[in-house]
């Protein structure tokens, strides 16, 4: 059996809109100043927002829990 890690900064994700019939988007975690991260979309290069707020938190998992209110998450292997 595979044990799951936590993504960290660098780590590429898959987030598929829920109930959106479009293709996933391809996410790059990254940290903005001391201790703050968000997820940064590769096509567009603009971080991921909701309700037209860049999605920013205090840790990968709190930044995780809030992507997962809107996005399927998908953990991209190396």
């Amino acid at each position: 059996m595979k044990q799951l890690k936590l993504p960290d900064v660098g780590d590429h994700l898959l987030l598929k809109i829920k109930d959106v019939p479009l293709p996933p988007h391809e996410v790059l975690l990254t940290s903005i100043g001391d201790e703050e991260y968000c997820a940064i979309d590769l096509k567009t290069s603009e971080g991921i927002t909701c309700e037209d707020e860049l999605v920013c938190c205090d840790s990968i998992p709190e930044l995780l829990g809030e992507i997962q209110k809107h996005c399927d998450i998908y953990f991209m292997e190396d």
